[in-house]
């Protein structure tokens, strides 16, 4: 039988992909972003209406483990796990059960900026759905004995954090100390210390209207428009200090086979778009780490690093993070412990100075170009990204406006902004069997 399945496919394939090509001209006219801030509530509003069957609204807000102080650390991460439980309306039952039996799926995701409550539906089950979004993202109570229920989730998240992960939250912390160096996961000195009053005070004083944006694609705006002004919060606009860039280091020696390092420099912002993409294009240039399954990488990066080891003894990669009013930019490695002192000399050396050819640099826009375009065929990671946009830029782009932005990023600018990084100060973490690991005041 599943034979046949494949066999009648080919002879399917040609008319299928006529009909494709014919609704994608039907509603390419129509699929534009439209974008809109309520003056009632001072929410943005962003729709994309594509036809889609499946519904996905995300109410995001401009708050995340940066806004947490010395003492509440971990907060974005209880209000993670706690998305779901109780409401002024809803039940934790009562949320789940409704939401599985109109086929949706409600999910909540953190970053360092941002908290976003993703609902995906069919569009004919959308407005008894939206309800229970409504009551999860604006109407939480955070009942004690349901808070208290949730610590085992937080202890097994905090036991199954990936080491490239928690490299990252080190290098973070080396880098910025608060602020953005507060990490995604909650310290352990933590678990039970965050309770209702903690969690309802960081609600009630970042999940502001000014700090929100309602997004949504399958959905029309009109529609998106009425939800969004029927949302109950306040309309104060508190601001965030900038985090300030210090540079340091964090090791974390144990027994391992491995070493896990993590190097960096102060990188531009978000807020300078140009220098923002010229970022993104280095990283591409420099290590897109490899693009063949089960084959090595050829970028520049890994051929310095590659010249002081052996290849199959190391795993390298570029990386480039912005933020509203920051970003880090520079290499994660993990290798034998032999050579890893070696290999993170070399790479940084590189990335104090790093050689370019045009080639490479025009290997990189087309890598990233690539990447924007794919994005815009995966409907989770193209609402990701018009949440991002909408929310810290007040705008949405068409991919293909983000593909001309990239085509006019030059050479000279992606060197410009490579060549400021050989006076920036170092961060580095490092973590694992850290015997021939440099410390930082050792690269150059």
């Amino acid at each position: 039988m599943a034979c046949s399945v494949v066999r009648s496919a080919i002879l399917r394939n040609s008319t299928v992909r006529h009909y494709a090509a014919a609704a994608a001209a039907q509603c390419s006219s129509t699929t534009i972003p439209e974008l809109q801030v309520l003056s009632s509530n001072k929410v943005t509003v962003t729709a994309l209406d594509n036809n889609n069957p499946v519904a996905q609204i995300s109410v995001i807000f401009r708050a995340g483990s940066r806004n947490e102080t010395y003492d509440t650390q971990g907060t974005a991460h209880h209000l993670r796990i706690a998305a779901g439980l109780s409401t002024c309306r809803s039940t934790c039952f009562g949320i789940t059960r409704n939401i599985q039996q109109l086929g949706g799926n409600l999910t909540a995701t953190t970053d360092r900026e941002s908290i976003a409550y993703t609902l995906q539906i069919t569009r004919n089950n959308l407005d008894r759905a939206l309800t229970f979004l409504e009551d999860v993202a604006t109407q939480q109570v955070f009942k004690p004995w349901e808070i208290s229920d949730q610590l085992p989730r937080l202890r097994y998240e905090l036991s199954m954090i990936p080491e490239t992960t928690r490299i990252m939250e080190l290098l973070h912390k080396a880098a910025y100390h608060n602020g953005l160096g507060y990490s995604l996961y909650s310290p352990k000195r933590q678990l039970g210390k965050i309770g209702t009053e903690t969690l309802q005070h960081f609600v009630n004083t970042w999940f502001t209207g000014s700090k929100c944006a309602v997004v949504a694609t399958g959905v029309s705006l009109s529609d998106m428009t009425q939800f969004a002004s029927n949302l109950k919060m306040s309309s104060e606009d508190n601001t965030m200090e900038p985090t300030k860039y210090y540079g340091g280091e964090l090791r974390k020696e144990r027994s391992s086979e491995l070493s896990t390092v993590a190097v960096a420099v102060e990188a531009v912002s978000l807020d300078k778009e140009k220098d923002a993409l010229a970022c993104a294009v280095l990283q591409r240039a420099i290590s897109s780490g490899p693009r063949v399954k089960w084959g090595s990488s050829v970028s520049p990066l890994h051929k310095a690093a590659s010249g002081v080891a052996s290849t199959d003894q190391f795993a390298l990669s570029a990386f480039n993070a912005s933020y509203s009013d920051s970003g880090l930019f520079g290499f994660i490695l993990s290798s034998v412990p032999a050579v890893a002192g070696s290999v993170t000399k070399a790479a940084a050396a590189y990335l104090r100075s790093p050689k370019l050819s045009d080639a490479d640099i025009a290997r990189g826009k087309i890598i990233l170009k690539a990447e924007i375009l794919y994005a815009a065929d995966n409907d989770a990671t193209f609402l990701e990204n018009m949440r991002q946009q909408a929310i810290f830029k007040g705008r949405v782009y068409k991919p293909s406006d983000l593909v001309a932005k990239v085509d006019k990023i030059t050479a000279t600018e992606v060197k410009s902004i490579a060549g400021k990084f050989a006076s920036g100060k170092l961060s580095m973490a490092a973590i694992g069997d850290l015997c021939t690991v440099p410390y930082v005041d050792e690269l150059k």
